[in-house]
């Protein structure tokens, strides 16, 4: 999702509304829970490249490259 698809999202949402993060992903769920919350810590832009491990696991490897653009980061956490 790009920056303006997400601010039109959020426009129509009363701005003292708190924003919540969950995820269902495969790995990320336990047995005990169907989906996670995350609470967003911080937004932030930094020079990545988007990769993947050796296991296929999407990552981002940070610094200036041939490959690398400015990404826009939310760190989330689902300690809240």
């Amino acid at each position: 999702m790009k920056v303006k698809e997400l601010i039109e999202k959020l426009r129509v949402f009363d701005p003292d509304q708190d924003v919540i993060c969950y995820c269902e992903d495969e790995g990320v769920t336990t047995s005990r829970h169907g989906f996670l919350l995350f609470d967003i810590n911080s937004v932030d832009i930094q020079e990545a490249e988007k990769t993947r491990c050796e296991n296929g696991v999407p990552s981002l490897k940070f610094g200036k490259t041939e490959h690398s653009v400015a990404q826009v980061l939310i760190e989330i956490t689902s300690d809240f």
